[in-house]
């Protein structure tokens, strides 16, 4: 009676305990992309998807949750279970720049996802029109700041990561520009060849065509650190102590996610990001992979968040 009693208490803890206690993963496991299908962000995820995939031996499926610059995706991650089964590429508009310039998310500012690892970094440049008047960066903020028009900036939309980029370049030239957003990188830097606007702050893969078909002329990079592809340009942060630009995407899983379970993501990505056909997607994008983990992680998002709320603070962003 007792043993009987014995085994079936057993088998109610067993059927109890948490899903991620047993073998990870059992089942398919899905990654939420907050942009639409097509754009740099699904397309490196579906990249690392496909190498995780082979990794843990259970299909990583990528599930497109558009809209809010990213923070549909974003609350939805930020609700799921902590079993490992629901994670997130994010991007730097979800995890710095949306929660320091918009107060209605969907979820709480402050709400601790599990940091994983870097998957890329893509380098910024700052590009003009191939018949630009400027022929430096110094030479367009001084006649920025002595023109009462003065100048005017592209962006892909409020908010995004070259947005932040311009706004810096205003706060910390003290220059006065004047923002054009577009729904899309493809409109922005249309009009920026058309010289309907002065200057854009891009990832150097989104404008390589252009400069390398003689369209758009770069001035200046970034980046902290200098491109080999432009040795003639310096770096902004050479210019104005403290610009730094850039994008990047990582992966990223709800609040309180095991350690036994962040290690086998970990090692997933990992190999997922080493693979040869994911380099080369990267490199012919103009970005670089990063696999970083989550203390290298964590110290980005702190630099970020710091400079970003600087300028969002001097220059009274709201992007409600």
């Amino acid at each position: 009676m007792n043993t009987r009693f014995g085994w079936l208490l057993l088998a109610l803890c067993m059927g109890l305990h948490p899903a991620w206690s047993a073998t990870f993963p059992e089942r398919p496991v899905r990654m939420l992309v907050g942009f639409a299908a097509g754009g740099i962000t699904d397309i490196t995820a579906r990249q690392v998807a496909e190498g995780m995939s082979r990794a843990l031996g259970q299909p990583v499926v990528v599930d497109n949750r558009t809209g809010a610059g990213g923070n549909i995706a974003s609350a939805e991650l930020a609700r799921a279970q902590p079993d490992g089964y629901t994670i997130m590429l994010a991007s730097p508009g979800q995890l710095v720049v949306n929660p320091l310039t918009q107060k209605s998310l969907g979820f709480d500012p402050k709400t601790p996802f599990t940091l994983l690892s870097l998957v890329n970094e893509s380098p910024f440049v700052l590009v003009v029109p191939a018949n630009s008047r400027f022929k430096s960066v110094p030479e367009m903020v001084a006649w920025g700041k002595t023109h009462e028009a003065g100048l005017s900036f592209a962006s892909p939309g409020l908010g995004t990561t070259m947005h932040i980029a311009g706004e810096m370049l205003k706060v910390m030239a003290g220059v006065p520009a004047v923002h054009v957003p577009y729904r899309g990188g493809a409109q922005s830097t249309a009009d920026l060849v058309a010289g309907r606007v002065d200057f854009m702050i891009d990832s150097a893969g989104a404008v390589a065509a252009q400069v390398q078909g003689g369209q758009l002329r770069v001035l200046a990079v970034a980046s902290g650190r200098e491109l080999p592809q432009y040795p003639d340009a310096p770096l902004l942060s050479s210019l104005y102590p403290g610009l730094e630009a850039s994008s990047w995407l990582g992966l990223v899983g709800p609040p309180g996610l095991p350690e036994e379970v962040q290690r086998t993501l970990l090692r997933a990505v990992e190999q997922a990001v080493s693979q040869p056909q994911y380099v080369q997607m990267l490199t012919t994008r103009g970005s670089i992979p990063a696999s970083a983990g989550p203390a290298a992680f964590s110290a980005l998002l702190v630099k970020e968040r710091a400079r970003v709320e600087r300028t969002v603070v001097k220059a009274g962003l709201r992007l409600d």
